[in-house]
């Protein structure tokens, strides 16, 4: 079906779904009284998306009203009083809007397109008690987006109202042996991965590329209003269950898993006027419980912290404002440590890297890493590539180009193309209170902290292989400080004695990939890629709230590319 015909058939197809509803549905116990108001969903998408999002609200609505008794507010009187308070972005600017209409509740969301696939975000605002509660639910395509507005409508019935779903809504089980074309639709959320298969075009296949063909899937957690820098995962509570560990511009967020489903159950800020560009987790102590190593940066210094989490929001400190950029990494033959690198007094990274040692509250340098100057504390690993006894440096520059590196710094290979993309940065020379002139090295200052560079046997041959991001975008390779970069994939790479070469890398996925990790199994069979993502992001304000997700990719380690 061509996108023409869509903007027509499907808003028909939505107007006729919302007519015949109350026929189609049968109410499930008792009416509940209240007023309800439903904003305009929000499009996240290239492409106008309207045709969408206005049969969205309206169906919602008109699920609610008949499944659970509601009064629906008319959409008129919504968008005069939307008009008049301007755009909520906050809980507390939803709540006055929701009072000010005398409702009862209110529902705002998103739609969001990556690729063919849709993700539907809604927040359900109980106005009386304060705190909204998030729905969310996928779509294969446009054509399932019904199904997915009829699953979220259900969900909201159930969780809010009590009102139980009839059995011919619920997941039927797939019998033995069943073509998967025959089983049941499925409406449930549980398995976006299913909606998110389609992406990959109309003859079906896996979202990774591989050279022999090795195939898998993805899933996606709900989308958050969250500008995300970095990521982590660790289980900081002693539950046996790792928690996932968002940086935001300004704190640490953190969030229990449920499959795909992310819970907040933690925030520590950081310090008023230091934004995080990184985050690190290790028990470097221990003492049984991982800390969480933060690393930031005001407009001239660095700035950096370390916790263990106690629950909620507090934090035990084992330090705060010391002048250094901290990472833990791994060396081999050493295990984790904590490295650091200072600022200089004219530019954001003075030369050198040094192992750090924390004493009551304070990091003191010990020694320095054998590494060369040219490389910036963020920008390396070190591994062994080819089991030679001796330790390589996989590094990534200002330009975007990886390479392996001597310890001296000898160079023994370098991309022809481009990895990373990131807009995270320190430094500049807005930031350092520098005339506008170019400095001796023919940069503007600015200094960007680049993803991860993650380094595992993902191939089974017993030698380290490498994981990158490469984000997309010509632009900003050629406009040195305006950086925005739409889409992007991952790369696993290895080393063949002369190069790194490919060994898989995903489809192309829409948004900014801002970090990546790689969970493997206890076995090392198989391993979790997950993904963390910023939806249409902007280059126009870096530092503003964006919407930010996670992709899941399930990995097994024991295929192989065949030769």
């Amino acid at each position: 079906m061509s996108k023409q015909t869509s903007r027509i058939f499907f808003p028909a197809l939505l107007a006729a779904l919302i007519l015949t509803i109350h026929c189609m549905v049968p109410t499930v116990g008792s009416a509940q009284t209240g007023r309800i108001a439903f904003l305009p969903f929000k499009a996240n998408a290239p492409q106008d998306m309207s045709y969408l999002t206005n049969g969205i609200r309206d169906m919602l609505a008109s699920r609610l009203a008949s499944e659970v008794g509601l009064t629906v507010i008319d959409k008129a009187a919504v968008d005069k009083a939307l008009a008049s308070a301007g755009t909520p972005t906050q809980t507390e600017a939803f709540l006055k809007l929701g009072k000010a209409l005398q409702a009862d509740y209110l529902v705002a969301g998103s739609l969001t397109s990556l690729g063919t696939s849709l993700s539907l975000d809604a927040k359900f605002f109980d106005v009386a008690k304060g705190e909204p509660r998030n729905f969310y639910a996928t779509a294969k395509n446009e054509s399932e987006i019904i199904q997915s507005i009829d699953s979220l409508a259900w969900d909201i019935s159930e969780k809010v109202f009590a009102h139980k779903r009839p059995a011919s809504a619920l997941v039927q089980p797939q019998a033995p042996g069943q073509p998967a074309a025959q089983a049941q639709p499925q409406y449930a959320t549980a398995h976006p991965d299913r909606a998110f298969a389609g992406r990959t075009g109309a003859a079906g296949g896996s979202p990774f590329i591989y050279p022999k063909g090795i195939t898998s899937e993805f899933q996606k957690t709900q989308n958050m209003k969250l500008s995300l820098q970095f990521m982590e995962m660790a289980d900081l509570d002693g539950d046996g269950q790792d928690e996932v560990i968002f940086a935001d511009i300004d704190s640490v967020q953190i969030f229990k898993r449920d499959n795909t489903r992310l819970s907040k159950v933690g925030q520590i800020p950081g310090k008023v006027g230091y934004r995080i560009h990184a985050i690190t987790v290790a028990d470097l102590d221990k003492n049984g419980k991982p800390e969480i190593y933060v690393s930031a940066a005001d407009t001239k210094n660095p700035h950096s912290f370390a916790f263990e989490w106690l629950g909620a929001d507090k934090a035990n400190y084992l330090f705060q404002d010391q002048k250094w950029y901290v990472r833990v990494m791994q060396i081999p033959g050493e295990g984790d440590l904590l490295a650091g690198q200072r600022s200089d007094f004219d530019k954001a990274v003075a030369p050198g890297i040094h192992r750090l040692e924390v004493n009551k509250g304070e990091v003191k340098a010990s020694s320095r890493l054998d590494v060369p100057d040219s490389v910036n504390l963020f920008d390396f690993t070190i591994a062994d590539l080819d089991n030679d006894g001796s330790r390589e440096i996989i590094a990534i520059d200002q330009y975007d180009r990886l390479q392996v590196l001597r310890s001296s710094g000898t160079s023994l290979w370098k991309s022809d193309e481009f990895y990373g993309g990131t807009t995270r940065f320190i430094g500049g020379l807005e930031a350092m209170g520098i005339s506008q002139k170019v400095n001796e090295d023919g940069d503007m200052g600015r200094i960007y902290i680049p993803s991860r560079i993650i380094v595992s046997d993902v191939n089974g041959d017993g030698l380290p292989d490498v994981i990158i991001n490469k984000n997309l975008s010509s632009a900003s390779r050629i406009f040195q400080n305006m950086k925005n970069y739409p889409s992007g994939e991952i790369h696993a790479l290895t080393w063949n004695g002369i190069a790194l070469s490919e060994l898989w890398r995903t489809r192309k996925i829409d948004g900014y990939i801002v970090d990546y990790l790689l969970r493997p199994s206890t076995d090392k069979k198989s391993a979790e890629l997950m993904v963390g993502l910023i939806l249409s992001s902007s280059s126009l304000d870096v530092f503003a709230d964006q919407t930010s997700t996670m992709l899941i990719y399930q990995l097994d380690l024991t295929k192989k590319t065949e030769q």
